[in-house]
């Protein structure tokens, strides 16, 4: 009976040690202990290799039923650690300043989304007004712009009048210089013919000189002939 008793145990140990092994490489932590001994060995007779703080990630090797799990540090020292101070989860401690962190974290990321909302809406608000002042600025143009078409308008009209009247008064002007040209070849053939007049007028007297003594000779000799 003893020897099965004996016999049982062993199995049990050589099952526990396989599904130690199975186990191999599991993360444990360190719990909220303020530090543990990493030992080189299962038991205070084994000396400490290091001294771990609580939330300390440890890789699980292998663990043993006498209470001791063999454990490797992210430095690469393995060693042997009381089971009972491994947890699943990160310490308290940990947890409790990752925790805050990501409230930090969180806060100023909130704070940040007020900057950014604070600024979109300057910005809106920026961009109202500029939209304002462009619509105002359309308006002017457009005013300007239909008071160019209507003073165009104005100018073309203008200038088809001007050139209208140049037309009309150059027809005049060269009606004039007809009316000149014409006047002064009047008074040219007025002039030749008062000239031919007087030149009839004076060779008539001459004519008249020349003959009339002629005739009174004439006379006077005829008379005395009788």
């Amino acid at each position: 009976m003893k020897n099965l008793i004996t016999f049982l145990l062993l199995s049990l140990s050589i099952f526990s040690v396989n599904i130690s092994t199975a186990t191999a490489a599991t993360t444990r932590y360190v719990t909220d202990e303020l530090e543990i001994n990493l030992r080189a060995g299962q038991g205070v007779k084994y000396r400490t290799k290091k001294m771990v703080s609580s939330g300390t990630k440890l890789s699980i090797l292998e663990t043993d039923p006498n209470g001791y799990s063999k454990v490797r540090t992210s430095s690469g020292v393995e060693g042997w650690v009381l089971t009972r101070f491994l947890s699943n989860m990160p310490s308290t401690r940990n947890r409790l300043a990752s925790s805050e962190q990501k409230v930090a974290n969180l806060e100023l990321k909130l704070a940040n989304s007020k900057e950014e909302m604070t600024s979109l809406s300057s910005q809106n608000s920026s961009s109202t007004s500029e939209n304002s002042g462009l619509k105002e600025t359309a308006q002017r143009l457009t005013k300007e712009l239909n008071e160019l078409k209507r003073t165009a308008s104005n100018a073309v009209a203008l200038s088809n009048d001007n050139r209208r009247l140049k037309e009309q008064l150059q027809q005049i002007d060269n009606q004039i210089q007809s009316l000149i040209i014409e006047n002064s070849s009047l008074k040219d053939s007025e002039a030749k013919r008062w000239f031919l007049i007087g030149a009839a007028v004076l060779f008539a007297g001459i004519f008249l000189g020349l003959i009339l003594p002629r005739l009174r000779i004439q006379k006077k000799n005829s008379w005395g002939s009788f």
